[in-house]
């Protein structure tokens, strides 16, 4: 049986919070691995100034280095235009070897919440089962009671640190280095990202 977590995001730039985050929840699963899916154009952000997709991507390589568990896929760069989740698990799925199939998806609490204005996403529970990591200020009593019943919460910590914030300690010269690996540090600094 092919079991498989699938994490996705935009990691602009990926950090300490999503890392440690997701390895927590791939112990609490019991999977042997969880894929993260660095997303190059995310439908909700399209007007939103984002990092070029070839350095987030390069970003989550370097950081991944620490995690062995955690294995960068680069599925949704495959896609033309907007990479939508349910239609990625279709991909992984058609990739994965024949046979069995145990497949996660890790979500937010706030993309839970969210759920219903994503594109088809009765049809995620198809392919996947779905756990939900708590965010801070986020409560899941907002998302629709079909879903909460069909999920699993995680108890994963929280940690809070966000891409925001780490992209204003950059440009303001503050050090980062609890937030980030180090490699990702010095690709941030040699490509004079967000200064």
């Amino acid at each position: 049986m092919t079991r498989l977590g699938l994490f996705g995001g935009t990691f602009d730039p990926v950090h300490y919070g999503h890392l440690w985050t997701i390895e927590a929840a791939r112990l609490e699963l019991g999977l042997p691995e969880i894929w993260m899916l660095p997303n190059p154009y995310p439908p909700h952000k399209l007007h939103v100034p984002m990092t070029p997709y070839v350095h987030r991507k390069e970003m989550l390589r370097l950081a991944l280095a620490e995690f062995p568990a955690l294995k960068l896929s680069d599925t949704e760069e495959k896609v033309d235009g907007p990479a939508y989740t349910t239609e990625t698990i279709r991909r992984v799925v058609a990739e994965l070897p024949p046979g069995e199939k145990d497949l996660w998806l890790i979500v937010g609490a706030d993309s839970l919440v969210e759920l219903p204005k994503w594109k088809n996403p009765e049809d995620l529970f198809e392919y996947a089962r779905v756990a939900v990591l708590r965010r801070p200020g986020v409560d899941i009593r907002e998302a629709p009671a079909q879903y909460i019943a069909r999920v699993r919460m995680l108890d994963t910590p929280l940690i809070p640190i966000s891409a925001t914030e780490i992209r204003e300690a950059v440009k303001l010269g503050r050090d980062t280095s609890e937030w980030i690996p180090e490699s990702v540090r010095n690709y941030i600094m040699e490509h004079r990202l967000y200064q």
